[in-house]
């Protein structure tokens, strides 16, 4: 059959065929994107609710979990399923989070940012050991001024290599319960690993810092 199918097609042309084949059918392998949504609802709507989202991912996690999160404010019950992993299946955790930028520089940056993650701990972890290993954007160690400014904004989480959420949602209760946010859903290994990869090659090419806190 692949014989009367390719035929009359150069060696190349048979590759580029065969191989865009596979790759469709790969993509069929997984389940399609889910909308993720938090707020109001029409009687129409289909959304998955962004708490029930997040607390699912956390709560099936066994390997890893990646997590970028802009604000934390009040996620004890939010991030309380992620240690509970983390304790009876030594999940291991990543934190990139966001911290504020001095105002002057710093007498030593390096200080600055372990009492800033120090303080991120402190104010949002309340649970104590295991604590998942916490990340901040090095430029976040200097003053942030004008072009300098910045912040991360991102908002996601990769549980395992293989299902990952990206949403408009902090890591608050008002993100999660409250606001009107949307977000998407992925059980789709080839997106999560990409996505991992991403935040992961941020410590290897030590444009991250981090601190024993």
């Amino acid at each position: 059959m692949l014989s009367r199918v390719l035929g009359g097609h150069s060696g190349p042309a048979c590759l580029a065929i065969l191989k865009s084949v596979l790759e469709e059918r790969l993509g069929n392998r997984y389940p399609a994107p889910e909308l993720v949504w938090t707020g109001p609802e029409g009687p129409s709507a289909q959304a998955r609710d962004t708490a029930i989202v997040l607390r699912g991912l956390f709560e099936s996690a066994r390997k890893r979990v990646v997590l970028a999160g802009y604000s934390f404010l009040n996620a004890k019950s939010v991030l309380e399923p992620l240690h509970r992993v983390m304790v009876e299946h030594g999940v291991d955790v990543h934190f990139f989070v966001n911290v504020e930028q001095p105002q002057v520089q710093p007498a030593d940056e390096a200080e600055f940012g372990r009492i800033q993650l120090a303080a991120f701990l402190a104010a949002n972890w309340p649970f104590g050991a295991p604590i998942p290993s916490l990340y901040c954007d090095r430029r976040a160690l200097r003053p942030g001024k004008g072009a300098d400014f910045c912040s991360l904004h991102a908002k996601c989480v990769v549980v395992d290599s293989r299902k990952a959420f990206v949403s408009s949602a902090n890591f608050t209760l008002r993100g999660q319960d409250r606001n009107i946010e949307t977000g998407v859903f992925l059980d789709d290994p080839r997106f999560a690993v990409q996505l991992d990869r991403q935040w992961m090659s941020l410590i290897e090419a030590r444009l991250v810092f981090q601190a024993d806190v």
